[in-house]
């Protein structure tokens, strides 16, 4: 037998990757590290990235995200070759594999680089490991980057490879680290700013709920680098609470809730009414369990608005509550059209 035994339930995978509790698990870890493999050699070589994590789930579950070599995520070519490598009984995993291999042109034996990390449930660093193991059984070089979020090992991937799989649009080999995606993220949100802000308008502190996972302790550094533009408070960091229970950023936006911790609105100032008069507001925004999500979460005297990014399409979605329709109407159009000069006008003005 080859690697842990199959726990004898069908597993399949899909946007989201793999999700399961995260005993049942061992075999798919192992499985993925020896496919990702065969996704490196089958691109040339160039790195692809495993993520330990099952995002907004529960604490007791875990799961796999495959990253392709441009960042992105896996090919859906290939979705099915990881459901049948994981759903292999263990006398035939071998076979599967070679099965990939057939299908997708894989001829080497040798070469094949794959990027790990893992979120902070309890579990996450075991199964990594298995995934490191499935790697080196099937001859590839497998690299441990430990806690990341998501979006910072897609980010790593990307880099890694640099226009080989990113095209021109890629920055620097040295942005290809922790510290550069803190770079990156740090100098664009500079950028971004307009000018006539005058160093008002983003110097009310934003209240971030880490769902007590990995952003936490990742955004922490990026939040002192931006003190100077945009105060952030964090809150729900890990060892502050199970991960995911009564915060993050599903529960939030699901139950139109505050998280845990956050009884109370944030402090409300002058410089977060944005000049619409009658009476400010306060900001919060929640990420999920490995911070590949952020809702923002505005509450105003009269109603509050959630503002999501599409997670299928390229928009950015208003949610607005209030006590009548018309105040509601008008808080979606304000926050609708703070969210458009933020993005730098980018679409129809709402």
């Amino acid at each position: 037998m080859i690697g842990p035994p199959h726990p004898g339930v069908p597993l399949a995978y899909g946007t989201a990757g793999f999700r399961a509790r995260a005993d049942l698990l061992d075999s798919t870890f192992f499985r993925m590290g020896a496919l990702a493999v065969l996704r490196s050699r089958s691109r040339g070589g160039l790195a692809v990235g495993l993520m330990v994590t099952a995002s907004h789930n529960a604490e007791p579950d875990n799961g796999i995200k495959l990253v392709d070599p441009d960042g992105g995520m896996l090919d859906v070519s290939w979705e099915p070759h990881a459901s049948a490598v994981a759903n292999a009984a263990d006398a035939d995993l071998a076979a599967a594999l070679d099965a990939v291999a057939d299908a997708v042109g894989v001829v080497s034996a040798g070469g094949g680089r794959v990027l790990v990390a893992r979120d902070t449930r309890p579990h996450s660093e075991r199964l990594s490991a298995l995934a490191l193991d499935g790697v080196s059984h099937l001859g590839g070089a497998g690299e441990d980057f430990g806690l990341l979020t998501t979006p910072q090992l897609h980010h790593i991937v990307r880099h890694a490879n640099g226009g080989a799989a990113g095209g021109a649009h890629v920055g620097p080999a040295a942005w290809a680290s922790e510290g550069g995606y803190a770079e990156m993220l740090c100098t664009a949100f500079a950028a971004l700013l307009p000018p006539d802000l005058g160093g008002g308008g983003l110097r009310a502190p934003l209240t971030v709920d880490c769902a007590c996972g990995v952003g936490g302790p990742q955004l922490a550094p990026i939040a002192q680098r931006l003190a100077p533009l945009l105060p952030l408070e964090l809150i729900n960091r890990p060892g502050e609470g199970e991960l995911n229970a009564g915060c993050g950023a599903e529960f939030v936006q699901k139950g139109r809730l505050p998280p845990r911790g956050l009884d109370t609105p944030p402090p409300t100032t002058s410089a977060d009414s944005g000049g619409g008069g009658g009476g400010g507001g306060s900001r919060l925004c929640s990420l999920d369990g490995d911070a590949d999500r952020v809702d923002l979460a505005a509450a105003h005297s009269r109603g509050r608005a959630f503002v999501r990014p599409s997670g299928t399409e390229d928009v950015v979605r208003v949610y607005a509550e209030a006590a009548t329709q018309q105040a509601a109407d008008e808080l979606a159009r304000k926050v609708g059209q703070a969210t458009w000069r933020l993005a730098g006008g980018v679409g129809e003005q709402p």
